[in-house]
């Protein structure tokens, strides 16, 4: 795996922001459930896969 040390790109700093949200949510809320996170977490990813795809059909037009 060949990584640029220094850049990252948008995609994998959104995840990790996403990942990031979960976790702390997950620590700072003592009512969430596991499956609460989890759902919450799979719309999130959903989310960032819709807006990835709809910024690469655009860039093709």
């Amino acid at each position: 795996m060949d990584q640029k040390q220094g850049k990252t790109s948008p995609a994998i700093a959104d995840f990790a922001e996403i990942v990031k949200k979960a976790y702390e949510k997950g620590r700072n809320e003592a009512e969430i459930t596991v499956e609460k996170l989890i759902e919450e977490l799979k719309a999130d990813l959903k989310h960032l896969l819709v807006r990835d795809s709809q910024a690469v059909v655009e860039s093709r037009l």
